[in-house]
């Protein structure tokens, strides 16, 4: 039996437009060529240059399952000390941990099922491009990239569920006799991996998109500090800031305009298109942050937030971390809206005008409250290309690293290391490009800097994306700072620094599989 299939163009790949069928076979488009089906799958379609290409790109489409996704905002999201849960959604239990947070938690498996089959999908392609004839700086840049996701996505599973199956070979068939693996051994895998893409990758990359030398740079930096090696963390984040193409923007408001998304700031950002046919389920994060606005008398609109999915509100401890001078505030947060309905104009108020809210009987604000039926928004994931407010599916990239992200990692790695006089120079500045035009924010001082100090730093600096629950376990701050920031989470307790293995996977293997502490 024979077929003919089509593909895209390349760099129209590079924008993760999957068929389906090909996504679920651990591939990403079809080549031109005539394809033996009798043979297995993976062995038709990885049996040339092309067929690997269209494989790697396929690895690539399993980062939208976790950037720019609901169950990627809110397994990062809720429950942190910067943000609590709004007033809508169903996973409210992971901002109280109460008992709901168990096995059963849909987008906790949710992210295992998809992890794994990213995984599987790279492993397919590295068992297989050895034996592709191909150019051999080619070949190694694939390897490079495909390593890089596979590393990212165990930097996932390790941090949220702790010890894992590891695997770096194709799954065949059904296997279900894989017990857990110690995250300090995937670790070390996962550094391989990445200094790996570090060796075999150049600075850019002709198709925008792909993963370069500063990303894997970076998230080598990540695992050095999982790790403990804190002088190899600070080398690694210093190499690309001092040998990268990047530069911290001037404005802060600039990194996050939506038509300069492909500045001198980003290492790495998980690509969307402004067409819906390529777009997947685009990148919804305008939705998550934007709070109930039309049940006030507003009309829905894409300069307002668009849909309301109410599911995340900042925290008054994230509200009120913010220096006067400092611009990140008013890039971040959603406070002030404005009337566009005419039909519900209150007396005296043209279309335009900004809302004036009852906070209590007799007390009117023109910022928004902040409570469980109106809080305020965030921006960074503002979308107004959508065509209709009601479209989740929005177009804009999301972005992955940061430079600025990159230098808070400098800061603390070199005070870890024991050098609190350099590092607080990386953190400082971010703090000095933060502050608004005219201004200064004063710069911490070594003595200063510390812990909390950093993830203070990285809430202003990296709020609402996505992060902030991991960054809290890697640094061995979530329990104390959540207990002391959020008021929901009143059930927290030490077991919470990991998520409870899904169910699924315990019922399916045949070997022991113990499930984390304190969960049944």
């Amino acid at each position: 039996m024979m077929i003919k299939n089509s593909c895209m163009q390349r760099k129209r790949l590079l924008k993760y437009s999957i068929p389906v069928l090909c996504a679920w076979l651990g591939f990403s488009a079809c080549s031109l060529e005539e394809k033996d089906l009798y043979k297995p799958v993976p062995e038709a379609i990885y049996s040339d240059a092309a067929g690997i290409a269209n494989g790697v790109t396929g690895v690539y489409s399993g980062l939208r399952n976790i950037y720019g996704s609901q169950m990627g905002f809110t397994i990062t999201t809720m429950g942190t000390d910067i943000f609590q849960h709004g007033k809508d959604g169903g996973y409210k239990f992971m901002d109280d941990y109460g008992t709901a947070l168990n096995a059963s938690n849909g987008y906790l498996g949710d992210l295992w099922n998809n992890a794994y089959a990213t995984i599987n999908s790279a492993n397919t392609l590295l068992d297989r491009i050895d034996a592709v004839p191909m150019d051999e700086t080619l070949k190694n840049r694939y390897k490079a990239e495909v390593r890089f996701i596979r590393a990212h996505f165990y930097y996932w599973l390790t941090v949220q569920f702790g010890d894992v199956v590891f695997t770096e070979h194709e799954t065949k068939g059904v296997v279900n006799d894989l017990g857990r693996t110690p995250k300090a051994d995937i670790w070390k895998k996962m550094h391989e991996d990445t200094q790996f893409a570090v060796d075999n990758l150049d600075w850019t990359q002709p198709d925008y998109g792909r993963i370069t030398k500063g990303a894997a740079l970076h998230q080598l930096a990540v695992i050095d500090l999982l790790q403990g090696d804190y002088a190899g963390a600070a080398a690694a984040a210093k190499k690309v800031i001092s040998d990268g193409p990047y530069q911290l923007l001037p404005s802060y408001a600039s990194v996050f305009d939506y038509n300069n998304q492909k500045n001198a700031e980003i290492l790495f950002s998980v690509q969307y298109i402004n067409n819906a046919l390529f777009n997947g389920s685009g990148n919804q994060g305008n939705a998550f942050f934007t709070p109930a606005y039309d049940q006030f008398g507003l009309l829905r609109d894409v300069n307002q937030g668009g849909r309301p999915y109410t599911r995340f509100r900042p925290t008054e401890f994230f509200r009120n971390l913010f220096d006067k001078n400092d611009s990140r505030f008013d890039v971040t947060f959603r406070m002030y809206w404005f009337y566009n309905n005419p039909a519900n104009l209150p007396a005296g108020k043209k279309l335009g005008d900004t809302v004036v809210w009852q906070i209590s009987p007799g007390v009117t604000s023109l910022v928004a409250p902040n409570n469980d039926n109106m809080h305020w928004g965030v921006k960074k994931h503002d979308d107004p290309t959508r065509a209709s407010p009601q479209d989740l599916n929005g177009f804009r990239d999301y972005f992955v690293y940061r430079l600025s992200d990159t230098y808070l990692l400098a800061a603390e790695a070199l005070m870890l290391d024991g050098k609190p006089e350099e590092g607080v120079t990386y953190l400082n500045k971010v703090r000095q490009r933060a502050a608004k035009p005219g201004t200064t924010i004063a710069p911490l001082s070594a003595a200063q800097l510390d812990m909390d100090a950093v993830l203070d730093e990285r809430a202003r600096e990296l709020g609402g994306e996505e992060g902030r629950w991991m960054d809290l376990v890697r640094t061995g701050k979530l329990v104390v700072r959540v207990k002391k920031y959020n008021p929901n989470a009143v059930n927290i307790k030490p077991f919470h620094v990991l998520r409870p293995i899904p169910q699924a996977q315990r019922d399916l293997s045949t070997v022991e599989f113990p499930q984390n502490d304190g969960y049944l």
